[in-house]
């Protein structure tokens, strides 16, 4: 058991949820890069031999479902999303603590709504093995699918984040869990 390195429970799960994070990240970059690839080349296409390739049109449409709910989680772990830290810098940073947690807990309540709202249009999708009608048959219902999985994974990270706050608003040092405990199957 190494004593050196101790991590808290919290501290672990934020640690492989962000690698988790990061991958389905990775998978929305590559889904930028081919939309952009397949839109060149069918403009190109569409220019050189007066003839689209069909199906990119569609295709993209999924991808970018792809591209924007599946990076929303890291957006938030880096803190890209807008903020006005103009008035954050001029608080104390016990403020600041309760600022964000009540900031972020009204996220939570938005997100969910917006999670199980998404989550009943995926089921009525589903029901009906939605198709987009277009120049090529799509299937979009797993794409819907994605929606509510995207705002599910933002949740937890605003959860983590609420905990995050609190923590840093209690001054007390979470309970240690350490790496040889760790690795025994806890996590």
């Amino acid at each position: 058991m190494n004593d050196a390195v101790k991590l808290t429970l919290v501290e672990r799960i934020e640690s492989k949820y962000r690698k988790f994070s990061v991958a389905l990240s990775c998978l929305s970059g590559i889904t930028i890069a081919l939309m952009m690839i397949s839109t060149t080349i069918d403009a190109s296409a569409r220019y050189i031999f007066n003839h689209p390739l069909p199906g990119v049109f569609e295709l993209n449409e999924v991808m970018l479902v792809i591209c924007v709910y599946m990076g929303m989680t890291w957006t938030q772990m880096e803190r890209g999303h807008i903020r006005v830290e103009v008035f954050l810098l001029r608080v104390s940073p016990r403020t600041r603590h309760i600022l964000n947690i009540l900031c972020w807990g009204v996220t939570l309540i938005f997100v969910g709504i917006l999670c199980y709202q998404t989550y009943l249009g995926f089921l009525d999708s589903f029901r009906i093995r939605e198709f987009r009608w277009g120049s090529v048959q799509m299937p979009i219902w797993w794409a819907k699918g994605l929606v509510p999985l995207g705002f599910l994974m933002l949740m937890i990270q605003l959860v983590l984040d609420i905990w995050s706050e609190m923590v840093g608003l209690s001054g007390i040092k979470e309970i240690e869990i350490s790496e040889g405990l760790s690795s025994g199957g806890i996590l």
